[in-house]
């Protein structure tokens, strides 16, 4: 009987502790469990990630089907993305797995409306990887194919061109009839940089007003890359509007990878969740509409307001996002704000970085009990290897 009691008195005394905040919750262990396991550091909780978990990619090889990533992965992969982007932004790229040395930007361009949530992580994350002030930023929405059909470029629905053969390719840059590109439309671009915006729609008189970004290096940020063209219009369209800037550049955020079909095909592997071509909802702005600055205009009639009626051809309309179906904008932008406490809280490990600095990383990893060392047999837990390979190898959230 006495017996029978101390049972139940333990199991009493068990039910009345208090839940942890989730199953892997790191703060759960003592210093000396994490530093004997380090990976049961790198746990965020999965109730505070519902858009980052659904984060998917495709196998690497042709055919693969896309598959949800462990969102401890994804933490990762983003945080690396949004350091290898500041590094990049900032001119304090290591350059040496670097192709072309991108000058510190002056003016940070985000294409919308898929880099617009990258200006998000940008912001949120600026101070955790460089000293450097932010620089401003704007957002124009450039999209390859509204651009090819502006130009009469010959490409299909799906983004292709037929050749002389009977084939067809991926368009390019290359295939940009470029010289059909209107002066107006040019100025059209210009008068959204230039202070205080415009009196008039004279192209000439507006080609000839400074913007004040004469001498500067303008970085234009997409989010993601097939064939590059979105990203080298943009540079064309900015670089004609914008002749007296001292350099026009091209980032892409997002590392898609690559699938090589049998006949040489190419297809990317992965795009941030928010890349949905089917919706306009989680990036906090809308398509081009410019009946809406039209609109606008007549509404607030100033030159701010005249300047983004003439250019709407190249601006998302604003939406209310307090309407947004699901509001998934502000949810995204509420879950970047806990990603970044979670960095900061040493709960997310960054895969090796490809621009921010690597002795920096290698700190970092120092900080977190890790130890960037060669693969070699009988790997340490503590080796970044083996952490890596165990975040990995953990359970995706599907629901």
């Amino acid at each position: 009987m006495s017996e029978q009691l101390k049972s139940t008195d333990n199991s009493s005394a068990w039910d009345m502790q208090p839940p942890l905040r989730f199953p892997e919750d790191p703060n759960q262990y003592s210093e000396a469990e994490l530093q004997a396991d380090p990976a049961k550091r790198f746990h965020v909780n999965p109730e505070d990630f519902p858009s980052f978990a659904k984060q998917a990619e495709m196998g690497p090889k042709w055919g693969d089907r896309a598959k949800t990533l462990p969102l401890d992965e994804t933490m990762g992969r983003f945080v690396k993305s949004t350091a290898d982007c500041i590094a990049v932004l900032t001119g304090e790229d290591d350059g040496y797995r670097s192709s072309e040395k991108i000058p510190a930007a002056d003016h940070i361009i985000y294409l919308d409306k898929s880099a617009r949530p990258v200006s998000w992580l940008n912001n949120v994350f600026w101070d955790a990887f460089t000293d450097k002030p932010r620089p401003k930023h704007s957002y124009l929405a450039i999209d390859r194919m509204e651009w090819f059909a502006r130009t009469d470029t010959p490409v299909d629905s799906s983004g292709y061109i037929k050749d002389a053969d009977g084939s067809s390719h991926v368009a390019r840059f290359e295939d940009f009839l470029k010289e059909n590109v209107s002066d107006e439309d040019i100025a059209r671009i210009r008068a959204l940089y230039i202070p205080g915006g415009i009196e008039d729609e004279n192209v000439e008189k507006i080609m000839a007003t400074p913007t004040g970004l004469e001498g500067k290096n303008i970085t234009i940020v997409d989010e993601v890359g097939r064939s590059g063209s979105t990203l080298n219009i943009a540079k064309y369209l900015v670089s004609r509007a914008i002749p007296e800037a001292a350099s026009v550049n091209g980032y892409t955020y997002w590392d898609s990878g690559t699938q090589v079909g049998p006949n040489g095909e190419h297809q990317m592997r992965s795009a941030p969740f928010w890349y949905d071509a089917t919706s306009r909802a989680g990036r906090g702005i809308g398509d081009v509409n410019e009946a809406s600055f039209a609109k606008r205009y007549e509404q607030y009639p100033n030159p701010k307001t005249r300047a983004q009626k003439f250019g709407a051809i190249v601006l998302g309309e604003y939406i209310n996002l307090a309407e947004e179906p699901g509001n998934k904008s502000r949810e995204l932008a509420r879950e970047i704000k806990i990603m970044r406490k979670e960095w900061d809280d040493g709960h997310i490990i960054m895969p090796h970085p490809e621009h921010y600095n690597d002795d920096k990383w290698c700190e970092r990893l120092e900080s977190q009990g890790v130890k960037f060392m060669p693969d070699q047999p009988n790997l340490p837990k503590n080796a970044y290897i083996s952490v890596q390979k165990d975040i990995i190898n953990r359970d995706p959230i599907i629901k």
